[in-house]
């Protein structure tokens, strides 16, 4: 122990301020010199690879996972999002929390100097001097506990303010026009965004909460903390612990790179487990039909064990970094404070306790000791802070690439894998280039006209090459044809879910087509939601439609006695279980009646309904006016449409006029 004093008596005697201050800018040099270079060698690499950037976006998007400054340009970008205006309620929050850390810092020097007396009246036993600063101690915790409440309450406003307005920015976008749509069948970047709508939307505000948190209390106990010592010790002390505070987290942030990229995984690995099991509820019935559980289970456990091993490497991971952080940023900053605050009082020639008392000194050394401890917990929380704001970078850089992705379907534009039809042209057929969007679309009432158009999938998938034909109102027309042959692959161009690749398209706008799938889908509700969706309560009063219109387009397909079976219109039921198959179908229809399109494309959906009731809906809809557009394979049908359109699934079609001589095909 002796030996340990003069080594660290010999190290006092170099810990200058001259020295101190030397080395502390001469690392700080060093370090903006590498950051430039690394900087610049990111720079030399992005324009020598420009011509890759698109093949590889995805890869280069993992390696960004970073702190650098595309990070710090993310995530200003969506702080903007989350502040939108200098004077919010956020603003106020972040005001609440600054102003609880100056507290609370400012607080912990008071306990400090409050308990040194105290210890001081102990030692010295001075009674007086133990009562008064006991009292005082008594007399200031509801402050403290006030102002250390008054922060977490301020965190968790804050976090639930950042998540309400980041989640309805994103919820704005995805669900605008048919975005949600194109994300999951058009786009293939993002294949979990109900992972990150949710889950990832709520841990990268909890992160950028506590992020700002813990930077900001060390900062502020640093910068109180210098300010103390610098009058008691000296500045050599502070300069040494900040010169300590660059050489650590500048090596730190080095180790910690793999973080954001693990992130990352971690939670595209989460999103694929949540989907197979999601996917397993949705479809328990046919699963059981076919007896696949064993199946499932397979996959189920396969998914979830490469989460677990993700997660196990990164816990080995997260224990080494642990390891070396504890050491670097506790310890050794503890050890840095110790040779510091030893100084003064181990070098016996020093001027500030030559003509000291124990009892002095021990308080000096309380005081000024706790002070320095403090100062170098605060380093240590920051050096840790990195570790979280790689881990943020991994969450910044998910929720940028769900804007972005946003962003540009939005704009028409998405991202996919083509397929290749360089094999599939001839010389009588050559190959056109397919590009997405070429197609002009042209609103126009009572018309539905292709000319030109080629019939394809979003992957390039060619399934006519030339499509014309024109209906015009009162004109139905039955669409058949074996399947894969692109029945529905039509409606979908029709319903602009899918991009027109050329050619031009006439057609009524959105709000005039209707379309009534074979399971139509029943939404979240009461019984009316059902019938006016998507419209809402307030919508019908504006249509000025009364409950007993709706009762009629009840009774129009024969569901009026369901009125009275589940107890009236505001009745919430799960109606996806409640109604059977048929009466899905003819709720679906019912539908159609309230909302009068001029077209309705009916695709099998009356397949589960009685031949009669079918009679009856095709009669009222050709009465109200509805032009149809059915795919079906009853022959019973035939007579309710003056045209049909046949598709043999090689590339041809023709569209004719039903006459007496055509030859009815179907069951």
């Amino acid at each position: 122990f002796a030996c340990l004093l003069k080594i660290m008596a010999v190290y006092s005697k170099y810990l200058t301020v001259r020295n101190s201050s030397a080395a502390t800018a001469a690392l700080f040099v060093l370090y903006l010199l590498s950051r430039r270079r690394s900087s610049t060698n990111l720079n030399s690499k992005k324009n020598g690879k420009s011509q890759a950037v698109q093949n590889t976006e995805k890869e280069g998007k993992k390696e960004k996972a970073v702190v650098d400054r595309i990070f710090f340009s993310r995530i200003h970008r969506i702080l903007k999002i989350m502040v939108p205006r200098t004077f919010c309620k956020e603003t106020g929050y972040l005001a609440l929390i600054a102003l609880m850390l100056v507290a609370r810092t400012y607080c912990d020097v008071w306990m400090i100097q409050n308990g040194t007396m105290i210890e001081s009246a102990i030692i010295g036993r001075t009674t007086k001097d133990f009562k008064r600063y006991l009292f005082n101690f008594i007399a200031a915790m509801p402050v403290i506990s006030l102002i250390n409440n008054s922060l977490k309450l301020g965190l968790n406003e804050l976090k639930l303010c950042f998540r309400v307005r980041l989640t309805k920015y994103l919820y704005e976008e995805y669900l605008k026009g048919y975005t949600y749509y194109k994300m999951g069948n058009l786009d293939n970047r993002i294949s979990n965004p109900d992972q990150l709508l949710t889950q990832d939307v709520e841990k990268f505000c909890n992160s950028v909460v506590d992020l700002y948190s813990n930077l900001s209390k060390p900062l502020l106990d640093i910068c109180l903390y210098i300010f103390k010592l610098t009058s008691a010790i000296g500045a050599q002390g502070p300069a040494s612990m900040m010169a300590y505070l660059i050489i650590s987290g500048f090596f730190l942030t080095r180790l910690r790179r793999p973080i954001g990229k693990m992130t990352i995984t971690e939670q595209r690995y989460e999103g694929e487990y949540r989907y197979v099991n999601s996917r397993l509820i949705t479809n328990s019935e046919e699963i059981a039909f076919y007896n696949g559980n064993k199946r499932e289970k397979q996959t189920i456990h396969t998914t979830f064990q490469k989460l677990v091993d993700h997660l196990h490497n990164f816990i080995i991971f997260r224990f080494s970094m642990g390891f070396i952080d504890s050491i670097i940023a506790k310890y050794l900053a503890t050890v840095v404070g110790y040779l510091v605050v030893s100084r003064p009082f181990l070098n016996l020639a020093h001027p500030r306790h030559l003509n000291s008392s124990h009892a002095e000194l021990l308080e000096d050394y309380y005081q000024s000791g706790r002070m320095l401890l403090r100062m170098s917990q605060a380093l240590g929380r920051i050096v840790l802070a990195g570790r979280e704001m790689t881990r943020l970078a991994g969450f910044t850089a998910r929720i940028t690439e769900l804007m972005q992705v946003l962003k540009e379907l939005n704009k028409g534009k998405y991202e996919r894998t083509m397929v290749s039809q360089q094999e599939k042209g001839t010389e009588e057929n050559p190959v056109i280039p397919l590009i997405p969007g070429s197609g002009e679309v042209v609103i126009a009432d009572n018309i539905i006209k292709f000319e030109h158009v080629p019939l394809a999938t979003p992957n390039g998938d060619v399934l006519i090459q030339d499509l014309s034909f024109e209906v015009r109102s009162g004109t139905n027309v039955l669409v058949c044809g074996p399947n894969g042959c692109g029945k529905s692959s039509l409606f979908r161009v029709l319903g602009e879910l899918w991009p027109l690749f050329g050619g031009k398209l006439t057609k009524p706008n959105r709000g005039k087509l209707f379309y009534v799938p074979q399971r139509p889908y029943m939404t979240l509700g009461t019984l009316r939601d059902q019938v006016i969706y998507p419209d809402t309560a307030e919508d019908q009063k504006k249509r000025g439609i009364s409950d007993q219109v709706l009762k009629e387009y009840l009774d129009n397909v024969q569901l009026g006695p369901i009125l009275d079976r589940e107890g009236g219109w505001d009745t919430v039921q799960d109606w996806m279980d409640v109604l059977s198959g048929g009466e899905k179908q003819r709720m679906a229809m019912a539908r159609i009646f309230y909302h009068k399109p001029q077209f309705a494309i009916l695709d099998e959906c009356t397949s589960a309904v009685s031949v009669d009731v079918e009679e009856h809906i095709y009669s009222h809809c050709r009465k109200v006016g509805i032009t149809l557009f059915t795919v079906s394979h009853r022959k019973s049908l035939w007579k309710h449409h003056e045209f049909y359109l046949h598709m043999d699934g090689r590339g041809k079609y023709e569209f004719k006029e039903i006459t007496e001589d055509t030859v009815e095909f179907g069951s």
